[in-house]
Order: structure tokens, then sequence, then C-alpha cells
């Protein structure tokens, strides 16, 4: 799958749950480059759901029997975190392209241990797909060309009611992704993750300066509030600060971002993009179209980048510094002692 590729790229999906939607949806954007050949989860009536949804002509419930059975140039990962290895691992012995979604591996330990077995087998990128909302896109843009200055101040915030019961008695958070409730990293390595990525994305190296978390509800396994301190390589300080513990709060919010310049200040909030200052500008988004942008704009650049052998901007080098911040989250945080 390499640049002057006329035929198109045999694509398989490997999971079929809530986000394997997205993930299709994407994929179908892509018309002629691709052909969507297989859909494998060991949950059948799942997998033959979305096979019907998107006209998908293979339906396994056996990963070896899909990797084995089908002529596939790249597979979608889209299944719990714990199997991502094993899937990685699998398509790489067969010299097949993967993109998997975040994260790589449920430790930092675990995928740097994953990228030292793979590597040179075949190409991989993380689905880390935040940071290509269209906010944060045009946020870059503006920061690339200076005009907010040097980095005095960012931070990032999430703050909804997903994990407690709305008024028919359900967890609009759990209903979603009933997985969650029994992750014990949770709000660091589920949901703050992709916030981390994004400052990482937006103010280049960042370390851990101090976290706090805690486990606020019983019957969730993980934490459900969390802060991380961190700084960037010159000192300027940066926070993200999430739970989905809140009371009063809606059950899902916009992204809230903030970045204080030399020159210029920047606000995310209520899905429009601010920029404050000499030179003000404010760009309206469609929250939902946001969100489907980004699996767009994540599936669109793996395709572009195998068919023009340039490097992924989530490779797996990438990816394990977001996952080195989440690792350090965690110590810091005094949640895995």
């Amino acid at each position: 799958m390499r640049k002057g590729r006329a035929a198109p790229h045999k694509v398989a999906l490997a999971g079929a749950g809530m986000i394997s939607w997205y993930h299709l949806t994407a994929w179908r954007k892509l018309g002629k480059r691709i052909e969507l050949v297989a859909v494998c989860d060991p949950d059948s009536d799942k997998a033959h759901s979305r096979a019907q949804e998107f006209d998908i002509p293979k339906v396994y419930t056996d990963r070896e029997a899909m990797l084995a059975g089908e002529a596939i140039d790249a597979l979608d990962v889209a299944t719990p975190r714990a199997t991502h290895a094993g899937w990685v691992e699998a398509a790489a012995a067969r010299g097949i392209d993967v993109l998997c979604q975040k994260p790589l591996t449920p430790t930092l330990v675990e995928a740097q241990e994953l990228v030292r077995r793979v590597g040179g087998k075949s190409r991989l990128m993380v689905h880390e797909n935040w940071r290509f909302r269209p906010w944060y896109r045009e946020l870059k843009s503006w920061i690339a060309a200076g005009l907010l200055g040097e980095l005095v101040l960012a931070r990032m915030a999430m703050v909804t009611s997903g994990f407690l019961p709305d008024g028919n008695g359900k967890r609009p958070a759990f209903v979603r992704q009933p997985f969650m409730q029994h992750e014990k990293r949770l709000m660091m390595a589920e949901v703050l993750i992709h916030h981390l990525d994004v400052m990482r994305f937006l103010c280049s190296d960042l370390r851990v300066v101090v976290a706090r978390g805690a486990r606020t509800l019983p019957d969730v396994a993980g934490e459900t509030v969390a802060s991380i301190f961190l700084e960037t390589a010159t000192g300027a300080p940066v926070e993200v600060t999430g739970t989905m513990a809140a009371t009063g709060y809606p059950p899902r919010a916009p992204d809230r971002l903030e970045i204080v310049g030399s020159k210029a200040s920047a606000i995310f909030e209520q899905s429009v993009l601010r920029r404050l200052g000499p030179d003000p500008a404010e760009i309206a988004f469609d929250n939902d179209k946001g969100y489907q942008a980004s699996f767009d704009g994540v599936i669109e650049h793996f395709v572009e980048c195998l068919e023009s052998g340039t490097p992924f901007e989530t490779d797996p080098s990438d990816n394990i510094e977001t996952l080195r911040l989440v690792e350090h989250g965690y110590w810091a945080a005094g949640l895995e002692r």
C-alpha cells in the first residue's frame, strides 16, 4: 500500500461495538479508495448488524479465522483495550498495516513491549482522534502561525454527570460504554487520555508535576475524578481536569479549553473557538459534526500515509508519550501504590 497504488485498500474491522459505527462511517466516506471486506466480533449479532448496515460481505467471530481467510491490506482495531496487543501482533505477523484505537495497550510498559515485538513487520498508527477535532486543528494553526505568541498558561476541563443516574435511573456514560463501570483505570486512562493528547498536540512536550484522583462512586471500579498539573519545556503551567460524576451537570458536554499566550489568548467553549486580543476571531462549530469529523480525519490520514509512505502523526512513539503522561499521572496521584 504505497504511492501509486491503483487497487482499493482491502480493509477489515475488528470490533463491532458502539464506536465502530463512527469508524465505518469514516471508512465509507473514502469511497473507491478502500473496500470493506470483513468485520469480526465475538458477538455474532453485533457483527452481523454492522455488516448489514455497511454492506460488509464477511462476518467472523474469531480473529485467526478472519486473518487467515481474508486477503487484508489494513486492519482497523476497535476492540477493548486488553485485546489490542493480540490483534496488532497477529496482523503484523501477516504484514497487515494496522490502525489501532487508543490506548495502544492498557499500560505504558505493555505498549513499549508491543512496539518492540512488531517493529518493522508492518505499519502501525494509533487512533487518537480527539486531536483531529476541527476546533483543535484550527487552534493548532493559530499557534503554528505565531498568533498567540509564547505559551503562558493552558487548561482543559471536562465536567459531566455521565456516571450518575438520570431521570430514568440510567447512567448515560455506562449505557453508551458499559465497560467503563468496571475499568480500574478510568478517568485518566479512559477519558482524560484524550485531553492529555490534545495538550501534547497543542503545547508540545509536557511532564507531570502533580496529580490527584479519587474514587467517589462505590459501584464504579475506577477513579471518577482526576486533576493533572503539568508543565511545558519552558515551565508554562498546563492543567487537565475532569469528572463524570458532577451533580447538576449535563451527561455530555462540549469540550472546554483555554490557552493564554504572550500575544493573544484562545478559548473554546460551547462549541465556539475565540481568539482574544488585538486580532480577535470567532468560529462556531457543530459539535456532533465535529465528533464524526475527528474519525474521518484519523482514517483519511491513515490511508494517505499508507499511500504516500509518510509518517503517521500518531505513530506508536507519539502515543507512548501520551501513555507516559497517563502513567505518571497515576503515580503522582498515588493511585498505583
